[in-house]
């Protein structure tokens, strides 16, 4: 590595707050740092090819072994993979079905010492112990489906979608002890969010670039780890563990976009909830519905007054989609309104616009059609009564 290039800094004596300035360069400081971990390193690892301990167990997680366990067929990068995860995980009949040894958790590090040269964490969903870290010389690289330190926490992909990030990605960081996603990046990947991408889909293409770059990094140990640059300390946000809590609209709060965004991200998991005059409600085919916009009397009244010349100058080609304004100083957010000629149904949001609706679940029945949900539910009460809360 040419070290020639890192410019000079200058820093203080943490002795002597008060002494002058010492010159060094950022090549001094590299080299003493890299020395220090090479030497560290050197004394427990001979190199590839690689002992590998694996922890995990969903979908995402087996996207991420089964590359791994190919490339320890050929004998050549690693030679040995063995599998921490629960029973019933797809990760453990992947492990049973190719013979790999597995590891039942919760174990003593002392059942893995000197065993393993590298750990690979990914969607395990336990803290690992400092011991078990020490235990392994190359330390444990994690998969995390973000962009740390963006969406720190259980469920990053989800709360990417259900806010509308336009991009999120993958990162390879060093697990640290006591302390959930806070560890050096190693590498990240960046990708382009699609408004209407759903969770299970942006889960998908990250599972897929994330074992990409699982591979890259073990290809290039232990130089990819020398590399490693801690986190940045701004940007940090939370994606704790969801729970049926968060399906809940709250239509008063929430625009129509944001409703979208939330059923595009947790419609795999639950259903937005809501309730129609105390019964909890399930709401299923939630779309943006562009036929529809906020609008006062105001508003309505002053385009109808449009001039003879205004008229002439606007396009003569009628618009495809016609729109229906909603006067909001008569409706409510979460008012429902029933279209009887084509049998659709729409909610009202905070912001004036609407949702479509697909279809319902009350009180956890099977599904009900908007049709079958207006002659069994909205005729029975007045119309000033067609609200969900």
């Amino acid at each position: 590595m040419n070290l020639g290039c890192f410019k000079t800094i200058y820093c203080v004596s943490l002795l002597n707050p008060f002494s002058s300035f010492v010159q060094i360069t950022r090549a001094e400081v590299f080299g003493k740092c890299y020395h220090r971990f090479k030497r560290n390193i050197s004394s427990n690892v001979s190199g590839p090819p690689w002992r590998i301990i694996f922890f995990g167990t969903d979908e995402f997680a087996l996207k991420s072994v089964q590359p791994l366990c190919a490339k320890l067929r050929t004998g050549t990068l690693m030679s040995d993979l063995a599998i921490v995860s629960k029973p019933g995980s797809v990760v453990r009949a992947f492990a049973e079905d190719e013979k790999l040894p597995v590891i039942e958790w919760p174990f003593n590090h002392s059942v893995i010492e000197n065993k393993f040269d590298l750990g690979i964490v990914v969607s395990f969903g336990h803290l690992i112990p400092k011991e078990i870290i020490s235990a392994i010389p190359l330390g444990i690289l994690n998969v995390h489906g973000s962009l740390l330190p963006r969406w720190r926490g259980a469920a990053p992909i989800l709360y990417a979608v259900m806010n509308a990030d336009p991009e999120t990605g993958v990162t390879i960081m060093k697990i640290e002890p006591h302390k959930f996603d806070t560890g050096s990046i190693v590498r990240q990947y960046r990708c382009p969010v699609a408004p209407n991408e759903t969770t299970p889909q942006v889960t998908d293409r990250l599972a897929v670039q994330g074992a990409r770059l699982l591979m890259e990094c073990v290809r290039d140990l232990p130089r990819c780890l020398e590399m490693a640059a801690p986190q940045p300390e701004y940007g940090i946000t939370y994606a704790p563990r969801v729970t049926m809590k968060l399906s809940y609209v709250n239509w008063t709060t929430m625009g129509a976009k944001q409703v979208y965004d939330l059923h595009r991200a947790m419609s795999h998991l639950y259903s937005l909830t809501t309730s129609w005059h105390g019964i909890q409600t399930r709401l299923l085919d939630i779309k943006l519905d562009p036929t529809t916009s906020a609008s006062s009397p105001k508003t309505v009244s002053e385009s109808s007054k449009q001039s003879a010349l205004d008229f002439l100058n606007s396009p003569t080609e009628p618009s495809t989609t016609p729109r229906y304004f909603i006067d909001t100083s008569i409706s409510r957010p979460g008012t429902i309104f029933y279209n009887k000629l084509n049998r659709t149904m729409k909610i009202q949001c905070g912001d004036g616009l609407c949702v479509s609706c697909g279809g319902v679940r009350m009180g956890g029945k099977n599904f009900i059609s908007p049709h079958d949900f207006y002659n069994g539910y909205l005729t029975k009460v007045k119309k000033t009564e067609w609200y969900f809360t």
